[in-house]
């Protein structure tokens, strides 16, 4: 059972981080926290608003009542409003993207807590929508507001409105499949013969089931790994590109751009 006496409750935009920038965009707060060096950690505390969470790079452990888990980089976490937790960070440095969400969001779209943590356990490749919200952060301009809102509003729609068919199982096979060949240009022909399904059928139904083109979701698993390679090591660009299946860095800032918001070198300099 936790104490209450030396818990601390949050007001929205504070964090306990000793390296923190807030962008507050009407009901949406978008949150940097970083630890550069081991700091005296533990406090077990909460915020006022829901929170989502994502880890950029670094890991910390979490404790919350009867829980205890090991975050580390792409994982995305929901926190309810007032919900006690601790964080004990063990790599640094440690980088995470927050997003708070206002009640007044919540009350304008009907939205209720249980459903921004129903879309957070359903995203896939949510680092995306983070980095994504980073930019806007790092522009902050007349457009950021509404470009955060319905960035968030995506996020959300696209994992608590599914749509109601099954994914049949040669569609899970060509997912599969992506994923393991996710450094090859692997093409619909190819593809169609692995699933053993007809390239008009892939073609014609990806769409309905992963809300993208099979193009964009190719490209999405490639930044994905990307973004792991840059993260673990200093391999350059051109590497990457090469290691990710691109065609040069050229293609490889294109597609990186378009799926995070930033240009790989604004990347690594987060």
């Amino acid at each position: 059972m936790i104490s209450h006496k030396n818990t601390i409750s949050l007001k929205k935009g504070t964090y306990l981080a000793p390296d923190v920038s807030t962008c507050n965009f009407n009901d949406l707060l978008v949150g940097v926290t970083k630890y550069q060096t081991p700091t005296e950690t533990g406090v077990w505390h909460s915020h006022e608003n829901p929170m989502i969470s994502f880890v950029l790079y670094g890991s910390n452990k979490e404790n919350r009542e009867g829980l205890t888990f090991e975050r580390t980089p792409g994982s995305i976490n929901f926190y309810h409003s007032n919900e006690l937790h601790q964080n004990i960070y063990n790599k640094f440095p440690s980088k995470h993207i927050s997003l708070e969400i206002d009640s007044a969001f919540l009350n304008k779209y009907e939205y209720t807590e249980a459903q921004i943590e129903m879309a957070v356990a359903n995203n896939e490749y949510s680092i995306f929508t983070f980095t994504k919200l980073l930019s806007e952060a790092f522009l902050n301009d007349s457009q950021s507001s509404s470009s955060v809102e319905m960035v968030v509003l995506s996020f959300i729609e696209n994992a608590i409105n599914p749509k109601e068919q099954k994914i049949p199982e040669w569609m899970n096979l060509v997912r599969d499949i992506l994923k393991d060949r996710w450094n090859e240009n692997i093409s619909l022909h190819q593809l169609s013969e692995s699933a053993d399904v007809h390239p008009t059928t892939i073609s014609k139904h990806f769409r309905n089931y992963f809300q993208c083109t099979l193009g964009e979701y190719s490209r999405k698993i490639k930044v994905a790994r990307s973004i792991e390679i840059i993260n673990s090591s200093k391999t350059s660009f051109t590497e990457v590109a090469y290691q990710c299946g691109f065609s040069d860095q050229s293609h490889f800032t294109r597609v990186f751009k378009s799926c995070t918001g930033l240009l790989p070198k604004q990347f690594v300099k987060l």
